[in-house]
């Protein structure tokens, strides 16, 4: 029989992902983000390649688009290209604490390791309800734009139609927090 997942440990994870998040933030030089890396791609061997990925589409794809225009933009405004080490530094800080996020995040049960802490557990319920309204309402309104439409919706097509849905989501997103308010107080909390 399986043991239960032990919420101190659950806790003392998070807290150890808050702290190393904390001082990765504040790292600078590629040999120590490099090192760190591969201290986290040790403890993190477990699902590597799948948090690596994640990491990579969600926060490497955005640090890599930033830096690509922000070196643009200073080689515009001063004629030389500027050093590439800040702006590797940028992506690589911004992988490695993305794969902890994941990685932390596969192997803690949060409302359990939450539960102690009812004002981060409502935060958490609210969180996680408008993910779910905010993906649903994307979802929806994908799709909705397909179907009007004789062919694949172009980039132009979907910048047309984002101030709509914009209002639609920010609309849904406040009408969802005052449900999940109401239903937590409802029930003590």
């Amino acid at each position: 029989m399986a043991s239960r997942p032990d919420p101190g440990r659950d806790r003392a994870l998070l807290a150890a992902w808050l702290a190393a998040t904390f001082a990765l933030s504040a790292a600078r030089d590629l040999r120590v983000l490099a090192a760190a890396g591969l201290v986290a791609a040790l403890l993190f061997r477990r699902g590597l390649a799948r948090n690596l990925g994640r990491a990579a589409r969600s926060a490497v794809a955005a640090a890599v688009a930033l830096a690509l225009v922000s070196a643009l933009y200073l080689r515009l405004a001063g004629g030389a290209w500027p050093p590439a080490g800040p702006f590797a530094a940028l992506a690589l800080r911004a992988g490695l604490i993305a794969f902890l996020a994941f990685s932390v995040l596969d192997r803690v049960d949060l409302l359990r390791a939450l539960a102690p802490l009812p004002a981060l557990s409502r935060l958490l319920a609210v969180t996680l309800a408008q993910i779910h309204a905010l993906r649903l309402i994307a979802t929806e309104s994908r799709d909705g734009l397909r179907s009007r439409l004789p062919r694949r919706p172009r980039t132009r097509d979907v910048l047309g139609n984002a101030g709509g849905i914009t209002a639609t989501l920010l609309a849904l997103s406040a009408r969802n927090a005052r449900e999940i308010a109401d239903a937590m107080r409802s029930r003590g909390f």
